[in-house]
């Protein structure tokens, strides 16, 4: 730039003064125009990137058996969220640790948008608690929670525990007898807190793989109960008696069943990406998320299926993880 302004220099000393100064407003426009180009070159350059997200399929990362509530969970966003973003999600199933191996794999997935997952909460907060699984609840990039259920205490039709008292009476009568099955360490966790407000002695049975896994072992009557999300017995309700649900609010799907108001057990599904994914694909994302589960039929299916709906931004979501690692992270 100074080798040109010399020259420029060079050039003026041997014109006349009219010329001289014609010559340097040249210059000079010639100067602001190139850096208006510049700048508006770069600002369109920024716009067609944010306005080019998404170009490609997206996968979606299940990170329990097929059938489960995940599974269902993404199924039903599916189709919404291709029409809102304009391109194919194909989901994928990574199984195993009670979801570690599905959250896993999002953990070390590329942080482009262009690979997503479910959140279940307490579920991937448990799972995270041991160092060996190589991801941490807290940081991922949360889109948003979609919907969450209570959780129910179930047996197959035709068991001969066909109430609360019932199962409370046989677990009285054989301490440590009963079979509960449950998916891994969640179930565990929440199994036990029920245990603990019935006071009775059962054999708890984890089952790894997630809930389409356990149904069939409950269904073939491998285990005498299950516990797992209220919306999966109101799935399988015409094979499955719930005996009891958690919480003070009736669930108008399950009538008739009672609730147990110290029983705090509530499971949530939501969406996120890898940690550090761009903010701006984050609001692209969340736009596709609320507008998919805020359409009537997604809507309607979720409180249908036993669930209460939930529209988030990210910063709800990252909130709502965030006070489940506290409660749940110790």
């Amino acid at each position: 730039m100074r080798r040109r302004n010399n020259l420029v220099s060079a050039v003026n000393e041997n014109l006349p003064k009219e010329k001289k100064m014609k010559t340097q407003h040249d210059y000079l426009r010639r100067g602001i125009l190139g850096a208006v180009a510049g700048a508006f070159v770069a600002i369109t350059a920024g716009a067609a990137g944010a306005a080019g997200y998404p170009d490609k399929p997206i996968t979606f990362i299940v990170p329990y058996s097929p059938g489960g509530g995940s599974d269902q969970q993404a199924r039903r966003l599916q189709p919404g969220l291709e029409k809102a973003l304009g391109v194919k999600v194909r989901i994928v199933y990574k199984t195993g640790g009670g979801g570690a191996v599905g959250f896993g794999e999002l953990w070390r997935s590329k942080n482009d948008g262009y690979t997503i997952s479910n959140v279940v909460v307490p579920n991937i907060v448990i799972a995270g608690k041991k160092g060996s699984v190589g991801f941490k609840a807290g940081k991922f990039s949360y889109i948003g929670m979609t919907e969450r259920a209570v959780g129910a205490l179930m047996v197959p039709k035709g068991s001969k525990l066909t109430s609360l008292k019932g199962f409370i009476a046989a677990t009285k009568a054989n301490p440590g007898k009963i079979t509960v099955a449950g998916v891994g360490g969640t179930g565990k966790v929440n199994m036990a807190a029920l245990g603990s407000i019935l006071n009775i002695k059962y054999t708890y049975v984890p089952v790894s793989g997630g809930v389409g896994k356990m149904i069939p072992m409950l269904l073939g009557n491998h285990v005498d109960a299950g516990m797992t999300a209220s919306n999966h017995a109101v799935k399988h309700k015409a094979k499955l008696d719930a005996l009891v649900v958690a919480g003070s609010k009736a669930i108008p799907a399950l009538p008739g069943v009672p609730n147990e108001p110290k029983w705090e057990y509530m499971t949530t599904w939501g969406v996120m990406a890898p940690p550090g994914t761009p903010a701006d694909r984050i609001k692209i994302l969340n736009a596709a998320l609320l507008k998919t589960t805020r359409a009537p039929s997604v809507a309607n299916a979720i409180s249908k299926g036993g669930y209460e709906n939930m529209y988030q931004t990210p910063a709800e979501a990252a909130a709502y993880v965030a006070a489940a690692v506290k409660k749940f992270g110790n």
